[in-house]
């Protein structure tokens, strides 16, 4: 079986989920006016006057998503898996932030490389 989700992981939690924001407003954006914005820096989201609805689908959007440490992401994983019985995990994540994201990615590929 496979299970498939968004995965952000950082040097902190908060960094992590920073990374979440600009999918997240996007998602938001896209459900409110029918298009989907680019992507935009999480400090310019951040800033953001949002609408209730807006907030209220862009707060859903960052709930659910496996992110935070290393540590952590290993330990939510592992959870996970065991929880589906899954053998293959399908992993995607989305930001603004190239540099970030390739850390990101980095940090995935070794919590991958120690965990077989």
């Amino acid at each position: 079986m496979i299970v498939a989700g968004t995965v952000a992981v950082a040097a902190t939690e908060d960094a992590a989920r920073r990374l979440l924001v600009p999918e997240a407003w996007a998602m938001a954006y896209s459900r409110t006016h029918g298009d989907f914005p680019p992507l935009a820096p999480a400090e310019e989201i951040e800033r953001r006057t949002m609408t209730a609805k807006e907030r209220e689908l862009y707060e859903r959007g960052l709930d659910g998503h496996i992110h935070g440490t290393e540590e952590q992401v290993a330990e939510q994983l592992e959870r996970a898996i065991k929880e589906t019985g899954a053998d293959e995990v399908l992993v995607t994540t989305s930001t603004y932030d190239r540099e970030a994201l390739v850390d990101c990615l980095r940090r995935l590929a070794g919590i991958a490389r120690r965990a077989s």
